[in-house]
């Protein structure tokens, strides 16, 4: 199997881009029913999400070439509010779908980990 390329500096265009959790990491709300759409405005990224445990989701970063940092919030079924920070980096998969690769820390609980996004076409 051929390894994700790295992108470079070519602009990024996301929007309308929709992701699902292709990995979970173990300290992680998300999971394979979570659904990504993404929107763009200049270097602005935001995204809603929802499915799985999560009601309703949203972040919102900056993204510099392939570098996302972006801040996030989300209400789930147990009724919790949590909160967190990120940072990402997008890949082009072999068959030309998006991956994003997260590392996560809440800021509502003391955990971290690592999630995996792919692009759905």
């Amino acid at each position: 199997m051929k390894t994700p390329d790295k992108l470079g500096t070519a602009h990024l265009d996301l929007n309308g881009v929709r992701m699902t959790t292709a990995v979970s990491g173990p300290n992680s709300a998300v999971a394979a029913a979570t659904e990504l759409v993404f929107e763009q405005v200049g270097d602005v990224v935001s995204a809603r999400y929802r499915g799985g445990t999560i009601v309703d989701g949203y972040l919102i970063g900056h993204l510099t070439d392939a570098s996302l940092h972006f801040r996030y919030v989300q209400a789930d079924r147990a009724g919790r509010l949590d909160a967190g920070v990120s940072d990402g980096m997008f890949e082009r998969l072999a068959d030309g779908r998006l991956r994003l690769v997260e590392n996560f820390q809440w800021i509502t609980r003391p955990e971290s980990g690592t999630n995996i996004f792919e692009e759905i076409k």
